[in-house]
Protein backbone atom coordinates (compact mmCIF):
# COMPACT_ATOMS: atom_id res chain seq x y z
CA UNK A 1 0.00 0.00 0.00
CA UNK A 2 1.42 3.52 -0.67
CA UNK A 3 2.13 5.30 2.10
CA UNK A 4 0.21 8.11 1.52
CA UNK A 5 -2.61 6.00 1.73
CA UNK A 6 -1.44 3.72 4.78
CA UNK A 7 -0.91 7.62 6.47
CA UNK A 8 -4.69 8.52 5.85
CA UNK A 9 -6.16 5.05 6.93
CA UNK A 10 -4.00 5.22 10.23
CA UNK A 11 -6.03 9.10 11.13
CA UNK A 12 -9.62 8.92 12.38
CA UNK A 13 -10.24 10.59 8.75
CA UNK A 14 -10.27 6.62 7.47
CA UNK A 15 -13.25 6.56 9.98
CA UNK A 16 -15.13 9.22 8.14
CA UNK A 17 -14.05 7.48 4.37
CA UNK A 18 -15.61 4.32 5.36
CA UNK A 19 -18.71 5.41 6.37
CA UNK A 20 -19.11 7.76 3.24
CA UNK A 21 -18.07 4.44 1.53
CA UNK A 22 -21.15 2.61 3.43
CA UNK A 23 -23.70 4.93 2.25
CA UNK A 24 -22.28 5.16 -1.55
CA UNK A 25 -22.57 1.17 -1.35
CA UNK A 26 -26.34 0.89 0.51
CA UNK A 27 -27.76 3.54 -1.92
CA UNK A 28 -26.23 3.38 -4.76
CA UNK A 29 -23.70 0.52 -5.76
CA UNK A 30 -26.27 -2.22 -3.87
CA UNK A 31 -29.08 -0.99 -5.85
CA UNK A 32 -26.94 -1.24 -9.01
CA UNK A 33 -25.63 -4.31 -8.47
CA UNK A 34 -28.89 -5.84 -8.66
CA UNK A 35 -28.86 -5.51 -12.13
CA UNK A 36 -27.17 -7.55 -13.79
CA UNK A 37 -23.87 -6.52 -14.88
CA UNK A 38 -23.18 -4.24 -12.30
CA UNK A 39 -23.08 -6.74 -9.21
CA UNK A 40 -20.04 -8.07 -9.32
CA UNK A 41 -17.87 -4.72 -10.16
CA UNK A 42 -19.70 -2.55 -7.40
CA UNK A 43 -19.09 -5.57 -4.38
CA UNK A 44 -15.22 -6.31 -5.96
CA UNK A 45 -14.45 -2.84 -5.92
CA UNK A 46 -15.77 -1.92 -2.44
CA UNK A 47 -14.84 -4.65 -0.94
CA UNK A 48 -11.10 -4.03 -1.65
CA UNK A 49 -11.31 -0.81 -0.18
CA UNK A 50 -12.84 -2.50 3.14
CA UNK A 51 -9.83 -4.19 2.99
CA UNK A 52 -7.09 -2.12 2.46
CA UNK A 53 -8.94 0.36 5.33
CA UNK A 54 -9.00 -2.65 7.61
CA UNK A 55 -5.64 -3.54 7.03
CA UNK A 56 -4.53 0.13 7.93
CA UNK A 57 -6.53 0.74 10.85
CA UNK A 58 -5.37 -2.58 12.46
CA UNK A 59 -2.06 -2.67 14.66
CA UNK A 60 -1.39 -5.93 14.86
CA UNK A 61 -0.13 -8.00 11.74
CA UNK A 62 -1.51 -11.27 13.00
CA UNK A 63 -5.11 -9.81 12.76
CA UNK A 64 -3.88 -7.54 9.28
CA UNK A 65 -2.91 -11.38 8.13
CA UNK A 66 -6.09 -12.87 8.93
CA UNK A 67 -8.37 -9.91 7.86
CA UNK A 68 -6.84 -9.37 4.40
CA UNK A 69 -7.09 -13.48 3.84
CA UNK A 70 -10.74 -13.89 4.96
CA UNK A 71 -11.40 -10.78 2.45
CA UNK A 72 -9.22 -12.46 -0.69
CA UNK A 73 -10.95 -15.50 0.06
CA UNK A 74 -14.36 -13.59 0.34
CA UNK A 75 -13.96 -11.88 -3.05
CA UNK A 76 -12.69 -15.11 -4.71
CA UNK A 77 -15.60 -17.40 -3.60
CA UNK A 78 -17.96 -14.31 -4.87
CA UNK A 79 -16.61 -14.66 -8.15
CA UNK A 80 -17.02 -18.32 -8.61
CA UNK A 81 -20.68 -18.32 -6.80
CA UNK A 82 -20.93 -15.96 -10.30
CA UNK A 83 -19.43 -18.22 -12.62
CA UNK A 84 -20.63 -21.32 -10.71
CA UNK A 85 -23.81 -20.39 -9.17
CA UNK A 86 -24.12 -23.56 -6.70
CA UNK A 87 -25.47 -23.32 -3.63
CA UNK A 88 -22.50 -24.57 -1.90
CA UNK A 89 -20.26 -21.89 -3.43
CA UNK A 90 -23.07 -19.69 -2.85
CA UNK A 91 -23.13 -20.02 1.26
CA UNK A 92 -19.03 -19.91 1.40
CA UNK A 93 -19.18 -16.96 -0.21
CA UNK A 94 -21.49 -15.27 1.80
CA UNK A 95 -20.27 -16.54 4.96
CA UNK A 96 -16.64 -15.77 4.52
CA UNK A 97 -17.99 -12.30 3.69
CA UNK A 98 -20.27 -12.63 6.95
CA UNK A 99 -16.78 -13.26 9.22
CA UNK A 100 -15.08 -10.57 7.64
CA UNK A 101 -17.27 -8.25 7.82
CA UNK A 102 -17.77 -8.98 11.90
CA UNK A 103 -14.27 -8.44 11.74
CA UNK A 104 -14.33 -5.11 10.43
CA UNK A 105 -17.09 -4.03 12.29
CA UNK A 106 -14.76 -4.97 15.56
CA UNK A 107 -11.54 -3.27 14.35
CA UNK A 108 -13.98 0.44 13.77
CA UNK A 109 -15.53 0.18 16.85
CA UNK A 110 -12.40 -0.41 18.36
CA UNK A 111 -11.29 2.61 16.81
CA UNK A 112 -13.38 4.69 17.01
CA UNK A 113 -14.61 4.39 21.25
CA UNK A 114 -10.59 3.98 22.15
CA UNK A 115 -9.06 6.19 24.70
CA UNK A 116 -8.69 9.85 23.82
CA UNK A 117 -11.40 12.62 22.73
CA UNK A 118 -14.62 12.12 20.84
CA UNK A 119 -14.33 13.85 17.70
CA UNK A 120 -16.46 13.44 15.17
CA UNK A 121 -14.77 11.48 12.84
CA UNK A 122 -14.98 8.75 15.83
CA UNK A 123 -18.52 9.68 16.15
CA UNK A 124 -19.09 8.88 12.21
CA UNK A 125 -16.78 5.64 12.46
CA UNK A 126 -19.60 4.52 15.17
CA UNK A 127 -22.38 5.37 12.54
CA UNK A 128 -20.41 2.99 10.00
CA UNK A 129 -20.45 0.54 12.50
CA UNK A 130 -23.91 0.33 13.06
CA UNK A 131 -24.35 0.07 9.32
CA UNK A 132 -22.39 -2.63 8.94
CA UNK A 133 -24.56 -4.40 11.92
CA UNK A 134 -27.44 -4.57 9.16
CA UNK A 135 -24.91 -6.06 6.57
CA UNK A 136 -24.15 -8.74 8.97
CA UNK A 137 -28.01 -9.41 9.87
CA UNK A 138 -28.47 -9.03 5.86
CA UNK A 139 -26.20 -11.98 5.47
CA UNK A 140 -27.23 -14.35 8.35
CA UNK A 141 -30.60 -14.06 7.16
CA UNK A 142 -29.50 -14.78 3.73
CA UNK A 143 -27.74 -17.69 4.70
CA UNK A 144 -30.67 -19.24 6.92
CA UNK A 145 -33.14 -18.33 3.91
CA UNK A 146 -31.07 -20.88 2.03
CA UNK A 147 -30.47 -23.47 4.20
CA UNK A 148 -34.16 -23.39 4.97
CA UNK A 149 -36.67 -22.82 2.43
CA UNK A 150 -39.36 -21.28 3.71
CA UNK A 151 -37.58 -19.45 6.74
CA UNK A 152 -39.14 -15.93 5.97
CA UNK A 153 -42.65 -15.28 4.66
CA UNK A 154 -42.58 -12.81 1.86
CA UNK A 155 -45.63 -10.61 0.96
CA UNK A 156 -44.27 -10.42 -2.71
CA UNK A 157 -43.20 -14.00 -2.83
CA UNK A 158 -39.99 -14.28 -4.96
CA UNK A 159 -39.65 -15.77 -7.96
CA UNK A 160 -38.12 -19.78 -6.96
CA UNK A 161 -34.50 -19.80 -7.51
CA UNK A 162 -33.87 -16.24 -7.68
CA UNK A 163 -31.75 -16.07 -4.93
CA UNK A 164 -30.49 -12.48 -5.82
CA UNK A 165 -33.93 -10.97 -5.60
CA UNK A 166 -34.39 -12.85 -1.66
CA UNK A 167 -30.74 -12.03 -1.26
CA UNK A 168 -32.13 -8.04 -2.22
CA UNK A 169 -35.49 -8.62 0.09
CA UNK A 170 -33.67 -9.47 3.22
CA UNK A 171 -31.40 -6.72 2.59
CA UNK A 172 -34.25 -4.52 2.86
CA UNK A 173 -35.53 -6.89 6.12
CA UNK A 174 -32.47 -6.63 7.88
CA UNK A 175 -32.41 -2.79 7.89
CA UNK A 176 -36.30 -2.45 8.63
CA UNK A 177 -35.67 -4.73 11.59
CA UNK A 178 -32.69 -3.06 12.63
CA UNK A 179 -34.32 0.38 12.78
CA UNK A 180 -37.43 -1.22 14.08
CA UNK A 181 -39.14 0.38 11.47
CA UNK A 182 -40.82 -2.92 10.73
CA UNK A 183 -43.10 -2.86 7.50
CA UNK A 184 -44.34 -5.98 8.19
CA UNK A 185 -43.94 -7.31 4.25
CA UNK A 186 -41.26 -9.63 5.48
CA UNK A 187 -42.02 -11.40 8.36
CA UNK A 188 -39.58 -14.33 10.18
CA UNK A 189 -41.33 -17.74 10.55
CA UNK A 190 -38.83 -20.06 11.64
CA UNK A 191 -37.77 -19.84 15.05
CA UNK A 192 -34.34 -19.74 14.40
CA UNK A 193 -34.78 -16.71 12.07
CA UNK A 194 -37.13 -15.22 14.23
CA UNK A 195 -34.61 -15.37 17.24
CA UNK A 196 -31.81 -13.32 14.85
CA UNK A 197 -34.54 -10.82 14.45
CA UNK A 198 -35.61 -10.45 18.19
CA UNK A 199 -31.45 -10.40 18.33
CA UNK A 200 -31.64 -7.64 15.54
CA UNK A 201 -34.18 -5.64 16.70
CA UNK A 202 -32.81 -5.35 20.20
CA UNK A 203 -29.76 -4.10 19.06
CA UNK A 204 -30.55 -1.79 16.83
CA UNK A 205 -32.16 -0.13 19.93
CA UNK A 206 -28.95 -0.23 22.64
CA UNK A 207 -26.37 0.22 20.12
CA UNK A 208 -27.12 3.97 20.59
CA UNK A 209 -27.87 4.09 24.12
CA UNK A 210 -24.30 2.61 24.21
CA UNK A 211 -22.78 4.62 21.84
CA UNK A 212 -23.86 7.58 23.36
CA UNK A 213 -22.91 6.45 27.05
CA UNK A 214 -19.49 5.68 25.48
CA UNK A 215 -18.63 9.11 23.88
CA UNK A 216 -19.97 11.13 26.61
CA UNK A 217 -18.06 9.04 29.35
CA UNK A 218 -14.80 9.83 26.69
CA UNK A 219 -15.95 13.75 26.65
CA UNK A 220 -15.81 13.84 30.49
CA UNK A 221 -12.33 12.30 30.60
CA UNK A 222 -11.01 14.60 28.00
CA UNK A 223 -12.18 17.24 29.88
CA UNK A 224 -10.76 16.04 33.36
CA UNK A 225 -7.37 15.55 31.88
CA UNK A 226 -6.91 19.56 30.12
Amino acid sequence: MPPYLNRLWATDFALTSLLVLLLLYIFIAYPLGQVGSFRLPTTTFFSLILISGTIAVSRNRIFRTLVLSWGLLAIIFTWVQHLFPQQIFILAANGLALFFLLLLTFLILHQALREGPATSHRIMGAVAAYLLLGMIWSLAYYLIALLVPGAFFFQKSPVLGDVESIQAQLFYFSFTTLTTIGYGDIAPVHPLARMLGILEGITGQLFPVILIARLVALHVQTREKV
